[in-house]
């Protein structure tokens, strides 16, 4: 199974992975390709739910600021 893409940054020229997604309905779904694994062909892709939600920047580093106060 093939689940990510390795792209390189034009700018650091590190290595990027990357999934396929796409929301509908408040749901996001990823992507997974079934590989033959001598021949490296995709033989198949797959879009499955997962369970995400989203979160504002601010949110994310008051609760990093909080995480960081209780250690």
């Amino acid at each position: 199974m093939k689940n990510t893409t390795k792209n390189i940054c034009s700018i650091c020229h590190d290595i990027i992975e990357t999934q396929h997604v796409f929301s509908e309905d408040n749901q996001v779904f990823l992507k997974r390709s079934m590989v033959e694994p001598s021949t490296g062909t995709i033989l198949k892709d797959e879009w499955f739910p997962i369970n995400f939600q989203w979160v504002s920047d601010m949110e994310l580093r008051n609760n990093l600021k909080l995480q960081s106060h209780l250690e």
